[in-house]
């Protein structure tokens, strides 16, 4: 994760916000797996929690209570 914060500069790539020490963050696919993206370091990013939460919702893979 160290090495995909310096590369993001501290920046989450979905709002553009600098990372806070409070902030939850998560790695993301930048092109999902179930969509044919692979588990490799070029496809992945740091999100805030929230962030990923909204890009996970806009790829059309929320998973859904019933």
């Amino acid at each position: 994760m160290t090495t995909l914060l310096k590369t993001q500069k501290g920046k989450c790539t979905h709002c553009g916000l600098f990372f806070r020490e409070e902030d939850v963050l998560e790695v993301d696919h930048i092109i999902p797996q179930a969509k044919g993206g692979k588990d490799e370091y070029k496809n992945l990013q740091i999100l805030h929690r929230h962030c990923h939460d909204a890009k996970t919702a806009k790829d059309g893979l929320a998973v859904k209570c019933t």
